[in-house]
């Protein structure tokens, strides 16, 4: 089968309430090689610290992707060699954002979320530390792919939480686990093949925190990619947007 080509799209914004953005989106696409690289990191902190950690996830990470695929040779990474670097990039990047806390005090308690998604060879790799998300979008459904690492999530698989009363929950936004937390990471890395048609979404809570599921399909199905990731950013938004916002869309071409 003929690999496929992607296009992608993104955007970010403060939101309505926060006083600066510290999410930090980004992406690279070697069309000749034929692999992409899509990461949305939310930092948290005082200060600005939260946007020094999302900003030392986004750019650590897509620099050690693209030395992964910058082998002289035509031959992608194989399944075991991916999750093992995988699993090693997103340590260094925990590793930096402590070094980084230890060298600046004034940024101690700095840290992050990270989605990525990594498209080469008809495979799609998805790692994921903390709440944020990646979303697929297939034969007119929408799938969330990640596990959101919070305390609610933690509750809700155990039954001791109602879905009905999330929203309510002072621990909504509680993380279990982010990047330059004192805690040892497990990420969540996940391997899926792609299928003709196929659309990714990667967001922060800030998006997804302002719309159901229902509205985020209904978008990607009647909207072209550059669309979809406004009528998305206007919708969360229009909604209030008490978080900074941000969505990469990725599609084929």
């Amino acid at each position: 089968m003929k690999p496929f080509t992607w296009k992608v799209t993104g955007m970010s914004d403060q939101g309505k309430k926060r006083p600066n953005n510290e999410d930090a989106i980004g992406w690279q696409v070697d069309a000749d090689k034929g692999w992409l690289c899509a990461v949305i990191a939310d930092g948290m902190g005082g200060h600005a610290a939260g946007e020094v950690a999302s900003n030392i996830a986004r750019t650590q990470f897509l620099d050690l992707v693209e030395e992964l695929f910058s082998s002289p040779n035509d031959s992608f990474p194989n399944e075991q060699t991916m999750r093992e670097a995988l699993s090693d990039y997103v340590s260094q990047v925990d590793v930096q954002i402590k070094q980084h806390a230890k060298q600046h005090p004034e940024d101690e308690g700095l840290g992050t979320t990270m989605v990525a998604i990594i498209l080469y060879a008809n495979q799609c790799w998805i790692v994921n530390i903390g709440d944020s998300r990646c979303y697929r979008f297939r034969n007119n459904e929408l799938q969330q792919l990640t596990r959101d690492d919070t305390l609610i999530q933690s509750w809700l698989e155990k039954g001791q939480i109602s879905p009905e009363n999330i929203d309510s929950s002072p621990y909504k936004n509680v993380l279990t686990q982010a990047l330059g937390s004192k805690e040892t990471l497990t990420p969540q890395i996940l391997s899926i093949a792609i299928q003709q048609g196929d659309r990714f979404l990667l967001c922060s809570d800030g998006l997804s925190n302002c719309m159901s599921n229902a509205f985020i399909s209904d978008t990607l199905q009647q909207y072209a990619l550059n669309e979809s990731t406004k009528q998305l950013l206007d919708e969360a938004l229009s909604a209030g947007a008490p978080d900074n916002v941000s969505l990469i869309v990725v599609a084929q071409h």
